[in-house]
């Protein structure tokens, strides 16, 4: 990887009194996988619509391999391929059609397109759907489609907004495999998601809270960084009981949290995790992306690592 291909510095949106989008500032590097994470209504849309000039931005700059933009958004647009959340296919043209059609949009030379095409088709497992009508695929190869649809312009830069919502865990997968394959390449991929799984398989993360940055950086360093000491409990009897008996002690209320059928600790003061509750097995385990934002959701604070 090498420098920056995008610097986001102090954006900020608003929609009469909703704040949609509170000085965010990060940068993205060239070739990496970027994950913005966070609930829905956090402003992850919003933001990647201003990236593209698709909202105006209040105040802030966008700066493009060095270059502020000012109100020309031509020279991000010209390298930049995007795929809303809803992406609009063309239900009774065919894989191979709909492909046809954004390419004639991007102007794709024709030899060209059909290298393209072949190589998209291959790549996406949709070769052996190229005659079928998009509105019988399903919902995963209608998302691998999408992609296809914004890889024929060949961009630098690739803007997803959450592209696997909706998607079954196989293809979800899949669609991972292939973004795994564009940054190899060399792209750069943007990808907004719910799902802290998901954002397992970034380079980087930025986990956005209510229009602001709760917490950014690289995932193996926020991980690293981890300010508690984690414990996966079992407890005795049932595990909701146990919880809403742990949750009537203030001091420890936010700090245990259910996952399928243990309970997590995350310990930050001084009660040990075998006090907390009678259990048949504790043991302390490593954070994943979940906790870590879990972590500093609860704690109420907005501070960013910028480490690498």
């Amino acid at each position: 990887m090498s420098g920056p291909i995008l610097e986001i510095e102090k954006l900020t949106r608003s929609f009469g009194r909703i704040r949609a989008v509170d000085g965010i500032s990060f940068t993205i590097k060239t070739g990496s996988l970027t994950i913005l994470a966070g609930a829905d209504g956090a402003g992850k849309s919003t933001l990647l619509k201003m990236i593209l000039g698709l909202v105006r931005s209040d105040s802030g700059r966008i700066i493009l391999d060095g270059t502020p933009l000012g109100k020309d958004f031509t020279p991000l647009t010209a390298v930049t391929g995007y795929m809303p959340e809803r992406f609009s296919l063309y239900p009774d043209l065919t894989v191979e059609e709909n492909l046809n059609f954004f390419a004639d949009i991007h102007r794709v030379e024709k030899r060209r397109r059909e290298e393209l095409k072949a190589r998209l088709l291959e790549t996406t497992g949709m070769h052996p759907f190229r005659d079928r009508a998009a509105g019988a695929l399903s919902g995963g190869m209608k998302q691998k489609l999408a992609l296809s649809a914004i890889l024929l312009s060949s961009p630098r830069l690739i803007l997803l907004d959450e592209p696997t919502t909706g998607v079954d865990p196989l293809s979800r997968i899949e669609f991972f495999r292939i973004i795994e394959d564009l940054t190899r390449e060399g792209r750069t991929v943007i990808i907004s998601t719910p799902y802290l799984d998901e954002a397992e398989k970034g380079d980087d993360v930025i986990f956005i809270k209510q229009g602001r940055v709760l917490r950014r950086g690289s995932i193996r360093r926020l991980k690293h960084e981890f300010p508690a000491r984690l414990y996966r409990i079992l407890p005795e009897g049932s595990v909701f009981e146990q919880l809403q008996r742990i949750r009537e002690n203030p001091a420890v209320r936010d700090d245990v949290y259910i996952r399928g059928r243990y309970l997590k600790y995350m310990r930050r003061g001084p009660l040990p995790p075998e006090e907390l509750t009678p259990a048949r097995e504790i043991r302390e385990v490593p954070p994943t992306l979940e906790d870590v934002y879990l972590f500093y959701e609860r704690s109420g604070r907005h501070a960013e690592s910028t480490a690498p």
